[in-house]
């Protein structure tokens, strides 16, 4: 168990580092050409996923083909609207933002799995709600087009894991996570046409490490799954407002203001209540399966979203 949470917490690191390598590469690449090249040689290592049984020609064999469509088009849509989020707020500001998925994924299996959210969770969601507008701050300061792009990217999230969730356990490993790939790719790669232009050199190296991490940090939380279960893996990727404080302080010379850091505390304090209470009922309950363990839980997508 301390192995696995040990490189979950590695893997999420990671993850945060890849989504400093997207900030530093800013605003001379249109966002949907960073996402395309971060995640075409990831696709093209996947097949390292496949367990003795699978066939390559599975990340397009789905068994429920409309739920697997839209949990798809999800996830693929969370990393282009995390790295527009990443390009124009201060780093821990735009971490904060995502993390929100936890609470919109309450919401949403409110309404569309017909949950019932007691009113420990219900109090958790709105305290998340306030932290945003503590972080945000609508009137008193500018709205930028990355605030949208990072409450975009946390429903999209939101939306995948539920999606998830309604396909259980139907689907394999490597499918699950070869379409996250493969979808974002694609997506990516027409949405990039209008406005492409060819990296320097100095840009291919940062999309080469983008691409890195990407594919890393998949395979560090795919190993740690072996030593722990995946959703008690969960509360690791919190870990990466710390790194967001961190490298946004000492890289980027973002240091958020106090209300700033209250609300970010705000949100992730409500995320790590919102995980613990379902830790709690899945005890209580017999055990369902979720078919996004193998998959970065995508709050925090950037990053989920990859």
């Amino acid at each position: 168990m301390v192995k696995g949470i040990v490189l979950a917490f590695c893997a999420f690191a990671v993850f945060a580092w890849g989504d400093a390598i997207v900030k530093a590469i800013g605003h001379d690449l249109d966002p949907f050409e960073v996402t395309f090249f971060g995640y075409l040689i990831p696709l093209l290592l996947s097949p390292v996923f496949m367990k003795p049984g699978d066939s390559v020609i599975d990340i397009v064999r789905w068994k429920r083909p409309w739920l697997m469509g839209t949990r798809v088009f999800l996830i693929a849509a969370t990393t282009p609207l995390s790295v527009m989020a990443f390009r124009s707020l201060p780093f821990a500001e735009a971490f904060a933002l995502l993390f929100l998925m936890p609470s919109l994924v309450t919401v949403l299996s409110i309404f569309i799995l017909k949950e019932h959210v007691r009113w420990r969770r219900g109090l958790a969601v709105c305290a998340a709600f306030i932290g945003v507008l503590v972080i945000v701050r609508p009137g008193f300061k500018e709205l930028l087009p990355g605030h949208f792009a990072a409450l975009a990217g946390a429903l999209c999230a939101a939306g995948g894991v539920i999606a998830g969730r309604m396909i259980g356990q139907t689907e394999n490993r490597f499918t699950l996570i070869g379409t996250v790939f493969l979808a974002t790719t694609v997506l990516a790669g027409v949405l990039m046409i209008p406005g492409f232009s060819w990296p320097t050199t100095h840009q291919w190296i940062l999309l080469l490490a983008f691409a890195a991490t990407a594919f890393v940090a998949q395979a560090l939380f795919i190993i740690a799954t072996i030593y722990a279960p995946a959703d008690r893996l969960g509360a690791t990727q919190y870990s990466q407002i710390l790194w967001a404080l961190a490298i946004g302080a000492l890289f980027f010379d973002e240091w958020p203001d106090a209300l700033a850091l209250v609300g970010i505390a705000i949100v992730v304090a409500a995320g790590l209540f919102i995980f613990a209470r379902e830790q709690t009922l899945k005890r209580s309950e017999p055990q369902a399966g979720l078919s996004d363990e193998t998959i970065r839980p995508e709050t925090a997508p950037s990053s989920a979203r990859r």
